[in-house]
């Protein structure tokens, strides 16, 4: 799938207003920020994080429950979540997927890395599970319920 077509596709990624990092909808027992920041290890980011080498390479999740737009019949609009992954670092990097409560297990749709023709990995991963990010290129994965 490409960029713009998952752009298209996806109103997570079209959003009029702002993220505002606050919970939005409960999932079990935890409620759900419409964004997460995460370190490459899977862990949520604190302030410190920003300054630190490894701000180089980021995974952010969207939460499709978390988008406060109303479609044109006044019905909220809600999307499949997704995590994005980010490497502007020159080796590759092997991320770790947010835990099970953001989500049980994600299939890549979009490896910036991949050749012209070539698509993302199809294999579904488990929360907490690694992900390959080459040098200078992102990995998008969609909930997979």
């Amino acid at each position: 799938e490409s960029v713009a077509g998952l752009r298209a596709a996806h109103p997570v990624f079209r959003r009029r207003r702002f993220f505002n990092g606050r919970p939005v909808r409960q999932r079990g027992s935890e409620a759900l920020p419409d964004i997460s920041w995460f370190r490459p290890d899977g862990s949520e980011m604190n302030d410190e994080d920003w300054d630190s080498g490894f701000g180089k390479s980021v995974a952010v999740y969207l939460n499709g429950q978390g988008i406060p737009d109303l479609d044109t019949r006044g019905q909220r609009v809600v999307d499949d979540s997704f995590v994005l992954c980010f490497n502007a670092h020159h080796e590759v990097i092997e991320f770790t997927l947010p835990p099970a409560e953001f989500g049980p297990a994600w299939q890549p749709v979009v490896d910036t890395a991949a050749g012209p023709g070539e698509t993302a990995e199809a294999a579904v991963i488990k929360a907490g599970g690694p992900v390959r990010v080459e040098s200078r290129a992102m990995v998008v994965l969609q909930i997979s319920e």
